[in-house]
């Protein structure tokens, strides 16, 4: 794009004090003639660059005018705008609006367009989740400790955190700062944080740790080529299930169907059984298990124990 090349030109510039045009239009990958254009359009522009004779001149910028170092190209601000727009959808900040007005093109010009969308609001209305993010958020920055009441794997507790960080991973926000309980840094799951209090009470800052942004074990479906010795799960379905289904499980593992049928089949790597029963009873009465048999057998094991345990 011809902004673009005309930033690209400023910038070259703005860094050496003489450049021919012969050197300018190898760098840009252009003809001299576009260069002499772009030279023209720069200077009515207001940009006073001036031109040198002889074997050893050139072009370069007006002594003792300077040039910002901080140009961006038209993807520059597309991204920039990207990125704004959705910390935008889950923030009340005000400080993002007037940020975004500053990066964005006047407005007879326009705005720059990104192949990306990020909105990470939720799809339903009132939901507490814009709440405790903004609450949380301000937390951070005033370095205000954090009461919550979270649900772990195995019980309830209550802990006071001092706040660092909201982290988006997945389809999941984490919290993740320094427990005062365990005397570590931590990652809460939002979803698990049952209440919350920002206290009056403040901290210092400590030297951070990074996140460990990593599962602690093995998801019970992943990328059959990681291990092709993995035995397979196999799965059938209604059609009428299929979107719903794909939405918990990803498109990659559902098997090519003909038009007229009425069943579908998922295929997945069996990584491990029990994990495997668990998440299959997620899925409701919209699968049945086929193979293997090991599998099937479970899963008819735990169906029996829930059966039994509401029969009384």
């Amino acid at each position: 794009m011809k902004i673009d090349r005309l930033l690209s030109l400023i910038n070259l510039l703005s860094v050496n004090d003489r450049m021919t045009a012969n050197d300018l239009a190898e760098r840009l990958e252009v003809s001299k003639r576009t260069i002499y254009r772009d030279i023209d359009t720069l200077n009515v522009a207001g940009i006073p660059i001036i031109s040198y004779s002889g074997i050893s001149g050139g072009f370069g910028m007006v002594e003792g005018y300077k040039v910002s170092k901080h140009i961006f190209s038209t993807a520059d601000i597309a991204n920039l705008l990207t990125g704004l727009s959705a910390i935008q959808s889950i923030s009340e900040s005000a400080e993002i609006s007037p940020l975004i007005a500053k990066i964005s093109p006047k407005e007879n010009i326009q705005q720059p367009q990104s192949e990306l969308l990020i909105d990470l609001s939720s799809w339903f209305k009132g939901s507490g989740r814009q709440n405790k993010l903004n609450d949380l958020r301000q937390g951070i920055a005033n370095q205000q400790v954090i009461a919550i009441y979270y649900h772990s794997t195995k019980y309830f507790t209550e802990r006071k955190i001092e706040p660092y960080k909201l982290i988006f991973k997945a389809s999941d926000w984490y919290l993740y700062g320094f427990c005062l309980k365990r005397q570590a840094f931590r990652l809460f799951k939002l979803n698990r944080i049952q209440s919350y209090e920002v206290l009056e009470e403040t901290f210092k800052l400590r030297t951070l740790e990074p996140a460990t942004l990593q599962m602690a074990s093995r998801n019970e479906y992943q990328d059959v080529s990681t291990d092709s010795k993995i035995q397979q799960a196999v799965l059938v379905y209604a059609l009428k299930d299929k979107l719903w289904l794909i939405d918990k499980l990803g498109a990659e593992f559902f098997v090519e169907h003909k038009e007229e049928a009425i069943t579908g089949k998922i295929v997945f790597p069996l990584v491990n059984i029990e994990k495997t029963v668990d998440f299959i009873l997620r899925l409701k009465a919209k699968v049945q298990v086929v193979e293997p048999p090991e599998l099937v057998e479970a899963v008819k094991a735990k169906i029996e124990e829930m059966y039994l345990l509401y029969k009384s």
